[in-house]
C-alpha cells in the first residue's frame, strides 16, 4: 500500500486551548460556566487538523510538558487523529482560558506565561525533525509560531537548512526573534500578517511597504510571499507577479487559526500542483472557511470548495 505523502508541522510554542462559556457578567462577578470545550492549540496544530480535514497525512511536531502536555497528546490522537512527534519538557505546557460571553460576540483570552525549554530540548526536536525528514514520502515541513525563549529561537533557522538539504519546501508563519534568526537558507513560502510585517518594519506597513517586503523575501530566494490583512485583501508574491486577494463577506464565528488554515491551504494547493492563483483561492477559501467555525483549522473541505468561486484574485500593476 502506498503511504500518502507526509508533512512535518511543526509548533514550537502550543498550548491547551480551553474555551470556557458564561452568561454576560462584569468583573468582580462569581461566574458559572454554562459549558466548557479544551482543543490542542498553537498555530502549527491548527495547520496539522486543518490539513487534516483537506484529506493530507499531517503529524504535528511540538514540545508537551506536565500533565496538560498529556492532555494534549491524548487530545491530539483521540479527537483530531493526529500522531504528534513530541519532546517532553520539564516545563508544563501553557494553558490559554478563553472566555466567551453567550449571545455576544465578546470574548476574553487569558495567558498563561511561555514556558522555559532548555537547549536539550530544544536540541531534541531538531533531532527529531531530521530523523523524520530522512524517512520516505516526506513533502513538506510547516514551521508556525512564536518561539517561546531564546533557546528555541534559533530552531526554524535550523529546520529550513535541514529540510533544504533534503528538496523538503518549507513553509514558514512566524514573526520576531524566529524570524530575525534566520540566515543562509531562506523558506519557500513565507507567510506573516499586516501586524507582524509593521514589526518586521519598525512601522506600519502601508501597501507599499508590504508590496518591498514581499519582493525583499523574493531576493532572498522565497518563491511564494504572503501578507494577510484579516477580513481586508491579502497580498501575495508568487515569482515576480503580485496578487491581491480579497475574501467575501461571511458571518465571522471564530477568526483564530485563519492564518494558519490559509497556510494549510498552501500546502495543500502545492501537492496538487496548483497554478499560483489557483493556489490563493485554495488558501484564501480555507481561510474563510476557518473563521466560519469557532475550533481553529476545522475546515470543511466542502465549504473550501464552494469558497473558491468566491474569492476574487487580482494582479497589481508592477
Amino acid at each position: 500500500m502506498v503511504q500518502p505523502p507526509m508533512i512535518l508541522c511543526v509548533t514550537l510554542n502550543p498550548c491547551l486551548d480551553k474555551t470556557l462559556s458564561v452568561p454576560a457578567w462584569r468583573p468582580g462577578d462569581l461566574v458559572r460556566g454554562r459549558s466548557s470545550r479544551d482543543v490542542v492549540g498553537g498555530k502549527g496544530n491548527n495547520v496539522a487538523r486543518a490539513l487534516k480535514r483537506l484529506g493530507r497525512d499531517p503529524r504535528p511536531v511540538t514540545f508537551l510538558g506536565g500533565t496538560v502536555g498529556e492532555t494534549c497528546r491524548t487530545l491530539l490522537k483521540e479527537a483530531d487523529g493526529l500522531e504528534p512527534i513530541a519532546v517532553a519538557t520539564a516545563a508544563p505546557t501553557r494553558v490559554i482560558l478563553t472566555v466567551a460571553t453567550e449571545g455576544t460576540a465578546d470574548q476574553t483570552a487569558f495567558f498563561d506565561p511561555d514556558p522555559a525549554v532548555t537547549h536539550a530540548e530544544a536540541d531534541e526536536l531538531v533531532a527529531k525533525v531530521e530523523t523524520a525528514l530522512a524517512e520516505p514520502g516526506v513533502e513538506a515541513l510547516t514551521l508556525s509560531g512564536s518561539s517561546p525563549s531564546t533557546t528555541t529561537h534559533g530552531v526554524y533557522s535550523d529546520l529550513i537548512s535541514l529540510a533544504g538539504a533534503r528538496r523538503v519546501p518549507v513553509f514558514l508563519d512566524t514573526y520576531g526573534p524566529a524570524l530575525e534568526a534566520i540566515w543562509g537558507f531562506w523558506p519557500t513560502v513565507l507567510q506573516m500578517n499586516r501586524r507582524e510585517a509593521g514589526m518586521r518594519l519598525g512601522k506600519p506597513a502601508g501597501d507599499d511597504d508590504v508590496a518591498d517586503l514581499l519582493r525583499s523575501w523574493r531576493r532572498r530566494g522565497v518563491a511564494l510571499g504572503v501578507v494577510t490583512d484579516g477580513p481586508a485583501p491579502a497580498f501575495f508574491l508568487a515569482g515576480d507577479v503580485l496578487y491581491r486577494a480579497f475574501p467575501p463577506e461571511i458571518h465571522v464565528k471564530n477568526p483564530i487559526g485563519s492564518g494558519d488554515s490559509l497556510l494549510a491551504g498552501l500546502v495543500d494547493a502545492r501537492l496538487k500542483g496548483l497554478d499560483p492563483e489557483a493556489t490563493i483561492r485554495r488558501a484564501m477559501a480555507c481561510a474563510v472557511a476557518n473563521a466560519s467555525v469557532w475550533d481553529a483549522g476545522a475546515v470543511d473541505p466542502e465549504t473550501v470548495e464552494r469558497l473558491e468561486h468566491e474569492i476574487e484574485v487580482e494582479v497589481e500593476a508592477p
